[in-house]
């Protein structure tokens, strides 16, 4: 397996293993007809993102297959986890966890101090492998998902160091 940055080309493989991702996570907590069309909805917001990364995109692949993307978005000294996803059949070996920190560490050299990130209400096991790495619940937000309204927990994370080294 291989951790490479994610580039323009990369953005239909991106799109693609976002949208399984998230009809596998979030098949119980969101309408399937949010769900599924969420490869052509994604598809230009990644192709621009992937033009001009607004942080750190990082794609995980083995044999050229896309496994899993983490994407985190610099805001001064904060890095905001937009995106971690691990392709539906990965989960649960260490991919996450390995791409979140990868992610992590050029997010510090690049000087962030904390992280943060949200969760869809309801993505137990998302919330679980947040805080088994150290985020903390902080705040209930409201958002939507392809106009869909959501209920969305913030997380932040203090021990940037730490997170960086889980992987």
């Amino acid at each position: 397996m291989r951790i490479r940055p994610a580039g323009p080309e990369d953005a239909p493989a991106v799109a693609a293993l976002l949208a399984a991702s998230w009809q596998d996570a979030y098949a119980a907590l969101l309408p399937a007809a949010v769900l599924d069309r969420m490869a052509e909805r994604i598809l230009p917001e990644w192709q621009a993102l992937l033009a001009a990364p607004p942080g750190i995109v990082l794609l995980a692949e083995k044999d050229g297959e896309p496994l899993g993307v983490a994407a985190i978005w610099l805001r001064g000294e904060e890095a905001y986890l937009d995106s971690l996803h691990v392709a539906p059949g990965g989960r649960g070996g260490g991919l996450g966890r390995h791409l979140l920190a990868a992610a992590m560490r050029e997010a510090i050299a690049a000087g962030a101090r904390r992280a943060a990130l949200r969760v869809i209400e309801g993505n137990a096991g998302a919330m679980r492998f947040y805080e088994r790495l150290g985020a903390r619940p902080v705040a209930e937000e409201t958002g939507e998902v392809a106009g869909h309204p959501v209920r969305l927990l913030r997380l932040h994370v203090d021990d940037l160091e730490a997170l960086a080294a889980a992987g």
